[in-house]
């Protein structure tokens, strides 16, 4: 009897001993299933990143559901690429222009060959035309604009007034490419080159897009063509919002005794408002209207003017650019020019 409680104690003792050691493992088996699930949780979602050199556009799905078995790598870095309009001749010869295109109507030998890139690259759009080797990578915001400054760049080095395919193709674009407002500002101005009034109700139309640059463009052809009242309002309301280009159309281009007087009104206009460029150009241009004996303006009021600008700028830290190009040293720069036209001891001194 001794011998088998001795041997059934021993039997409890080693059924002891086994389950302290199994509980004393068992953590570190959590551990490592743990680490294991989040690792195969990880994978998917690094793998989601893209490169550096190559940025890429995932699938929604993936994005979504990172985990799910269907999700191959080789899936994850496809981009989709919508079809071409283009055939593969056309396609090459734009691809040959490449990102030259972007930047300077030199990359085209001739305007014949920019009326032929132009006709080619609205067959489509951002989305459907290759513009170059790897254009297709680049994000969406990039590639839009891209190709608006190609269709700008092609429009630049064609004469509106001499050739009528590229008038045309001028016109195509202020009524199908309204989304690319670079390219519908060159060719706003285009029309206000061609001379051709046929074109006027169209950029009656365009004078109203929200884009800044499009309306100056679109204002300014209309000046040219004689559209005043169409065209002065636009023109003094960027005035006032510190495009003085605008300004600069409106002085440059009085024509007649009706529009002079309302031009001088508003250059007059321009010296109430904020903005200090604005305010500088106006006085500059009365200054040299009154020189030459066009005007007889109060220069006292007018050297006023300036020496505050001036005080105004010089007592600022910085001299920050506005969104509309707005800069305090060029306004500075317009009131030095000012005060040597008056010859003014006071800024002198």
């Amino acid at each position: 009897m001794k011998k088998i409680a001795i041997i059934l104690l021993t039997l409890v003792l080693l059924d002891l001993f086994t389950i302290s050691c199994l509980k004393a493992e068992e953590p570190e088996g959590k551990k490592e299933v743990q680490a294991q699930k989040e690792e195969s949780q990880q994978q998917p979602i690094e793998s989601q990143q893209p490169s550096e050199a190559k940025p890429e556009v995932q699938p929604k799905q993936q994005q979504q559901t990172p985990n799910i078995p269907e999700a191959k790598e080789g899936k994850e870095r496809h981009i989709e690429v919508k079809p071409s309009p283009l055939t593969p001749e056309e396609q090459s010869f734009i691809e040959k222009i490449g990102p030259g295109a972007t930047v300077s109507p030199n990359a085209f030998k001739s305007e014949k060959e920019a009326v032929r890139y132009l006709k080619i690259v609205l067959k489509g759009d951002h989305e459907t035309i290759r513009l170059w080797k790897g254009y297709e990578n680049l994000p969406q915001k990039e590639k839009r604009v891209g190709y608006s400054y190609c269709i700008e760049t092609a429009l630049s080095a064609i004469n509106p007034k001499t050739n009528k395919e590229g008038l045309n193709l001028a016109i195509e674009v202020l009524k199908t490419k309204r989304e690319y407002p670079e390219a519908l500002a060159e060719a706003a101005e285009a029309l206000g080159m061609s001379g051709d009034k046929s074109v006027i109700p169209l950029l009656r139309e365009v004078v109203k897009n929200p884009n800044s640059i499009v309306r100056l463009k679109a204002g300014r052809a209309l000046l040219l063509f004689g559209d005043i009242d169409t065209a002065l309002p636009v023109l003094d309301e960027l005035t006032r919002e510190g495009h003085t280009a605008a300004l600069g159309y409106i002085f440059h281009n009085m024509q007649g005794k009706v529009w002079e007087k309302r031009g001088i009104d508003l250059i007059r206009k321009a010296l109430t408002y904020e903005n200090n460029e604005s305010k500088a150009l106006a006085a500059l241009f009365l200054i040299g209207l009154t020189k030459k004996g066009f005007l007889k303006e109060d220069t006292k009021k007018l050297e006023d003017i300036l020496i505050k600008i001036s005080e105004e700028i010089l007592a600022k830290e910085k001299w920050p650019i506005s969104s509309y190009g707005y800069s305090d040293h060029r306004a500075l720069e317009t009131v030095i020019l000012a005060f040597e036209e008056l010859k003014s001891k006071r800024a002198m001194g």
